[in-house]
């Protein structure tokens, strides 16, 4: 029982380093490259890679506040729900009632 607990121990403190070995590193989180994007968009299955990986980043303060504030600046919700909004029918009452009630004849 001594045994494992000390391979138990011993794993511990060894995940410990390679975490901290992989905080120290930095951060590289990354996106695909333009390139394989393109590939992507295209559908492109003979794309064999390359192209240089874009690291990602944070949006400032600033553009997160031009997101929030865009919003304000659109038309309210009672003047959305004011607009006259016909919607076109295409179909007669009697044959939406045909429909529904599976009359074929």
């Amino acid at each position: 029982m001594k045994t494992v607990s000390k391979l138990m121990l011993a794993g511990a403190v060894a995940s410990m380093f390679v975490t901290a070995g992989a905080y120290a590193d930095g951060p590289k989180i990354v996106t695909r490259s333009p390139e394989a994007a393109h590939a992507d968009l295209v559908r492109d299955w003979n794309f064999t890679g390359g192209g240089t990986a874009v690291p990602v980043r944070e949006r400032t303060k600033s553009e997160m506040q031009a997101d929030l504030v865009r919003d304000w600046n659109g038309p309210s919700q009672a003047t959305i729900a004011a607009e006259d909004k016909s919607i076109p029918q295409t179909r007669t009452a009697q044959q939406a009632y045909d429909d529904l009630v599976r009359n074929w004849n």
